[in-house]
């Protein structure tokens, strides 16, 4: 059986990293709840996401309405140019 050596050093720059990015973390949302400044940050954040989702939002219904265009179109020989105009007004 062998002994550990005391004098060995543990690696722990995992914990010092984890601790600066918490503090950090809480820093940021300090300023982000508890200044004027903060609360004109946080209403600019959320405009900005609330525009980035309508937009991955709309992607994603365009995608939809082709990819199901493309379907109705395929089984009832009905144009696709036709089978998305009925759609873009069904999803209106």
């Amino acid at each position: 059986m062998t002994m550990k050596n005391p004098f060995v050093k543990k690696n722990n720059t995992a914990l010092i990293a984890l601790g600066v990015t918490g503090a950090a973390a809480a820093g940021a949302i300090a300023f982000l709840y508890l200044t004027k400044n903060g609360s004109a940050t946080r209403d600019k954040i959320s405009n900005s996401l609330n525009e980035e989702l309508d937009k991955i939002g709309k992607v994603f219904t365009d995608s939809v309405k082709d990819i199901a265009s493309n379907f109705v179109s395929n089984k009832t020989n009905v144009s696709k140019k036709t089978v998305r105009a009925f759609a873009d007004h069904i999803v209106k």
